[in-house]
């Protein structure tokens, strides 16, 4: 099974300088674990809850924070035509949840994350 396969979800994208408060607003409301950070149209990042809850805890207010504070910076990517299953592998090394899927021309395309290819590889082994 190949990446673009996969039913990505709409993709939420943010500009660096947005709050951390509005970038939380705007994935619950398109219920997304992530958002790609775009610059000048460009990829610069991604933020996942984990990246908000885990600023928060470290007492970063929210509301004056931004995205680009705590996104991981330039992250790998996957292609469309790529396998899942050397994604999930890709995903495990890097120690990543969420990894951007660009098309040939290397425009973003969606956010594939882990829960997203654990169901898909568990209905693969389980023969659904």
């Amino acid at each position: 099974m190949r990446v673009r396969d996969l039913p990505l979800r709409r993709l939420v994208s943010v500009d660096p300088k947005t709050s951390l408060a509005e970038v939380a607003r705007r994935m619950r409301a398109e219920d997304s674990d992530a958002a790609a950070v775009m610059a000048v149209g460009r990829l610069a990042g991604v933020i996942a809850e984990r990246d908000i809850v885990g600023a928060i805890a470290d007492g970063i207010d929210p509301r004056e924070a931004t995205a680009d504070v705590v996104m991981s910076s330039a992250p790998a990517t996957v292609g469309e035509e790529d396998d899942v299953r050397m994604v999930a592998v890709r995903m495990m090394v890097l120690g990543s949840h969420h990894l951007p899927v660009v098309d040939e021309g290397g425009a973003i395309v969606g956010l594939i994350g882990a829960r997203d290819l654990v169901a898909v590889l568990d209905a693969d082994a389980s023969g659904a």
